[in-house]
């Protein structure tokens, strides 16, 4: 008989990915109607209906008729399951139904969440995860605002959404150029890619997702509104692909650097292909992306930084070029006319059709100065706050 040390280790389960366990928690061959309507109200078998009621909401928008992104489906899925697990484990709501998710139970929950030391922005992403789910089973309206459940003297009670410090790369000492070349020697696909982000303010995902081949464009066939933005430009690059939202936007082609990414990049890639390795699907791209980012220390527990700084980069380099100060962010005092004008095309470039949003890269509007030496009315102090 042979003894237990020479026999075969049992080979390990494979690791089901977690949106999936909760996707399939229900019985896939009955409708989640169905499977809702045979557990009973207070069931101890919250992963069925959680199941359940993710297979007949999860691809809705919240509030448009419209489906979401397969990103936006994981990560809800992702966040409720872990919600009502901790919830279940962690607090006195030791056995609750999903469906009686109620106001005491999301108090709960963010008082943890407090402890834990999560970040404003982070918060206000679940509570609005809770108030999408919130209009699943029924109860629109019962997820309150943040400063309900965290108090008004808290600083998680508003999520401020103007830059106060510069995320830009080279606010960090770091040179650019000198980097991106060194990922090159570890990949060049993922230097692309940042180069690309560098050049054109892209998020990587857009870097990873372009087909450059189908993406310039001349100003006729540009869209009207980015054109209108930029009237001295003849050449755009259409970014459509993996952008937030599904909204396409057009980026001026405006100096000969752009010219010569553009040139390597479509002899890199095939016509009709995207910028990444060949024969790697998307997600195999995402990971060896943020794999070599991790190698080369690009990671904000390292140096620091991360790719989305190079979007800051650009749009507060292109600040600077376009009112002839630094921007807000990095110490200048523009001109408020002038400063309205790089406003408004820094954020065509980054893909808004509002200034606004560019606080959240280039820093608060210039106060424009009333007859009495204030601020005037229609410009108040803008608030301060961390970039998005």
């Amino acid at each position: 008989m042979p003894s237990k040390r020479n026999q075969p280790r049992p080979t390990a389960r494979p690791k089901v990915p977690l949106a999936y366990r909760v996707h399939m928690a229900y019985n896939p061959s009955a409708p989640p109607e169905t499977v809702l309507k045979s557990l009973p109200m207070g069931t101890h078998d919250f992963l069925r209906v959680l199941g359940a009621l993710l297979a007949l909401n999860n691809h809705q928008h919240s509030t448009k008729n419209k489906s979401v992104s397969i990103k936006t489906m994981q990560d809800r899925s992702r966040f409720y399951f872990g919600f009502f697990r901790e919830l279940r484990h962690k607090t006195r709501y030791s056995n609750l139904d999903p469906r009686q998710l109620a106001n005491r139970h999301i108090q709960a929950m963010v008082d943890r969440w407090l402890e834990r030391g999560l970040s404003t922005a982070t918060i206000h992403n679940y509570l609005s995860f809770l108030r999408t789910f919130a209009e699943w089973i029924g109860k629109p309206g019962m997820v309150q605002a943040p400063i309900h459940y965290v108090g008004a003297e808290s600083t998680h009670a508003h999520r401020k959404q103007v830059a106060t410090h510069d995320h830009s790369w080279t606010a960090y000492g770091v040179d650019v150029e000198a980097l991106i070349a060194e990922v090159a020697l570890v990949d060049e696909w993922c230097a692309l890619q940042l180069e690309l982000c560098y050049r054109f303010a892209m998020r990587p995902k857009e870097a990873r997702h372009l087909r450059p081949h189908m993406a310039i464009l001349p100003r006729e066939a540009a869209n009207p509104r980015d054109a209108a933005a930029f009237p001295e430009c003849e050449t755009f690059l259409r970014i459509s692909f993996g952008t937030k939202g599904g909204r396409p936007r057009d980026v001026p082609i405006v100096d000969d650097a752009q010219r010569e990414l553009l040139d390597r990049v479509m002899a890199a890639v095939a016509p009709g292909a995207f910028v990444g390795r060949p024969g790697f699907t998307a997600d195999q791209n995402r990971t060896r992306f943020y794999y070599v980012m991790r190698c080369c220390g690009i990671a904000k527990s390292m140096r620091g930084i991360v790719p989305h700084g190079l979007r800051h980069q650009r749009a507060n380099d292109v600040y600077e070029a376009e009112s002839g100060v630094p921007s807000p962010v990095r110490g200048g005092h523009a001109d408020p006319d002038a400063d309205e004008s790089a406003r408004h095309r820094v954020s065509h470039m980054l893909g808004h059709s509002r200034s606004k949003p560019a606080s959240s890269y280039i820093g608060p509007k210039p106060r424009r100065r009333g007859k009495g030496g204030g601020a005037g009315p229609e410009d108040p102090p803008s608030p301060e706050g961390c970039p998005a």
